[in-house]
């Protein structure tokens, strides 16, 4: 009579456990749940605050302070900043030609550089992001902070840097210092002529000599810029900062910030 209680009591044991276990993960779910309802509540909260730095934004472009970008408290702990960029600082990986690009990323070194792997990978579909660039063999990811996927194609002589300009045809070190001295005293050159004029003669003649090209690519104030603004909750979930992330492309206008395109990330 002892081995039928036995295996009773083993089997009431093992149902125990059974039980136990189902518990425990019925447990473990409603907490994943709960958490996962938090942290969607936080990005919504943080998308909302997101959009409001935006509005922000977009009023303070009116008052001439949109470079103060301070990080806003819209109270209950939901805060918000934003960036602005210029991405004509940049030299645009859709646009540029292989020449620019090999000049950019490897110098006077043509062989072996990615330059032209760059736009046989665009013509079958533009690169979406710096992280396609990345994966083309041969970048170097170094390079990627001169390069951008973004706005018209044009580089913004008193915002690129002198390795940006450096790959654009005709510009030398002379011109590209008088662009920086001119921009640091607060009288930016405003026109390829007036560049032209500002330089000596061997400077010039370069200049004059692909002044159809640098026409074309050269811009002597941002066109557009990029608005990235970013929301989140303070100390919901398990991430302090779960940031919901608007960009905007915009076309600054005296009054207002005209935008282009609206992307959420």
């Amino acid at each position: 009579m002892s081995c039928p209680r036995g295996f009773a009591l083993i089997a009431v044991l093992w149902t125990v456990t059974a039980l136990a276990g189902i518990v425990g993960l019925a447990v473990g779910a409603a907490r994943l749940g709960q958490q996962t309802s938090l942290n969607r509540l936080a990005l919504t909260r943080g998308r909302w605050a997101a959009e409001a730095c935006l509005a922000i934004a977009q009023a303070r472009w009116v008052q001439h302070r949109l470079a103060d970008t301070a990080t806003e408290d819209l109270g209950r702990g939901t805060r918000c900043t934003w960036e602005l960029t210029d991405p004509t600082a940049r030299l645009n990986v859709n646009t540029a030609d292989a020449i620019e690009l090999t000049a950019l990323l490897c110098g006077s070194r043509a062989a072996g550089c990615p330059g032209d792997s760059i736009v046989a990978r665009r013509r079958a579909q533009p690169f979406a992001d710096l992280e396609e660039v990345a994966g083309v063999p041969g970048v170097d990811t170094t390079a990627l902070a001169s390069l951008t996927v973004d706005g018209p194609g044009s580089v913004n002589a008193n915002a690129a840097a002198p390795a940006v300009l450096l790959a654009l045809p005709g510009l030398t070190p002379e011109a590209i210092g008088r662009l920086a001295e001119s921009h640091a005293v607060g009288r930016p050159i405003a026109s390829l002529d007036a560049l032209v004029t500002a330089v000596s003669s061997a400077a010039s003649a370069p200049l004059l000599a692909h002044y159809a090209d640098l026409s074309r690519e050269l811009t002597f104030a941002a066109p557009v810029y990029l608005l990235t603004a970013r929301g989140w909750v303070e100390g919901i979930g398990a991430r302090d900062r779960l940031a919901a992330v608007t960009e905007l492309m915009i076309v600054p206008l005296p009054d207002r910030l005209a935008i282009v395109r609206r992307r959420l990330a």
